[in-house]
């Protein structure tokens, strides 16, 4: 399958998910990190990322499957199991860049990196990406694989205040200029590089409120001394979709990594905005997602082992 095939192909899908997802308001639109886990490969137990953990959270929701856990065909065949007559496979990407010479011969990164780039260019060699689809099922789409596979672990839900502790130490580590204070508005200001958030108290739990902050903090890892995106899209306008899904999404990611899920916006508005963008553009939201995957790890990548300087809440305002 060609890469822009392949494109395509994810864009369907989802464009089909979210559209199913817009007649029935009853369910969250997508929960990342449910059950406290990240989508991963129940063999192999790497976890899955970018436009896969979307894909296969769109599609864990949509379907109400207990485990984030997924098989190839082959790999349910060689544990031992196999597929559920009549179940239907969801695609994921798999993406590695490859080294290619003048004469499409391939060589390892390694020897890539170990020619100067005169040597390089003397070969032709260049980057290339490699695109393959895979299609991946549920092991609740399984039967006969080992029981352990369909028992529903209990999960040690976390209390309010160690999500307070995992999740303020995640935000503060990042140093970025966060003021708390009485305002209708969650919002990153460029020009100042300052993120405002409304008071604690407005909001109506404690994941909410950690949710918004690194949704804005997905925003802030946009600035042109950062990841570099471009943040200067108005309301309504493509590039603010755009930009919203990935500040969406790159909180989405921070959440499930410290163990709760993150419902991605429920608002019509935004649905019919990235619905839009995706059909102008089959590959807009596998490059969201993998700039939301950028700004996540970025994020992710500040050192747990830095002491944290509490953000200032502002006294209300009367």
């Amino acid at each position: 399958m060609k890469p822009n095939e392949i494109y395509q192909s994810v864009t369907d899908t989802i464009i089909d998910l979210l559209e199913n997802h817009t007649q029935s308001w009853d369910r969250p639109w997508i929960a990342l990190g449910q059950d406290n886990d990240y989508a991963k490969n129940a063999k192999s137990k790497k976890y899955y990322r970018g436009i896969n953990q979307f894909l296969l959270g769109l599609q864990l929701t949509a379907k109400g499957y207990f485990k984030n856990q997924w098989l190839t065909f082959n790999q349910a065949k060689d544990m031992g199991g196999h597929i559920k007559k009549g179940e239907k496979s969801t695609p994921v990407i798999f993406y590695k860049t490859a080294y290619i010479d003048k004469d499409k011969k391939f060589h390892s990164k390694t020897k890539f990196e170990r020619l100067n780039k005169a040597q390089q260019k003397e070969l032709g060699l260049r980057k290339i990406p490699v695109l393959k689809l895979f299609r991946v099922f549920n092991v609740s789409q399984t039967e006969e694989l080992n029981a352990s596979f369909y028992e529903i672990e209990k999960q040690d839900l976390l209390n309010h205040f160690e999500k307070d502790d995992r999740a303020e130490k995640l935000i503060h580590s990042t140093d970025a200029n966060i003021e708390i204070k009485e305002s209708n508005e969650a919002f990153y200001n460029l020009l100042t590089d300052t993120i405002t958030l409304p008071l604690r108290e407005q909001f109506k739990s404690q994941e909410s409120f950690y949710a918004t902050a690194l949704h804005e903090l997905g925003h802030w890892t946009g600035h042109p001394q950062l990841l570099n995106r471009d943040l200067t899209g108005k309301f309504g306008n493509a590039a603010y979709g755009k930009e919203e899904l990935v500040a969406e999404l790159t909180s989405a990611f921070c959440c499930a990594a410290i163990g709760f899920s993150k419902t991605i916006t429920n608002n019509a508005a935004y649905l019919n905005n990235w619905l839009s963008a995706m059909k102008e553009d089959n590959k807009a939201i596998v490059r969201a997602a993998n700039q939301a995957q950028k700004a996540a790890d970025y994020i992710l990548d500040f050192s747990s082992e830095n002491t944290p300087t509490p953000m200032t809440d502002q006294p209300t305002l009367k």
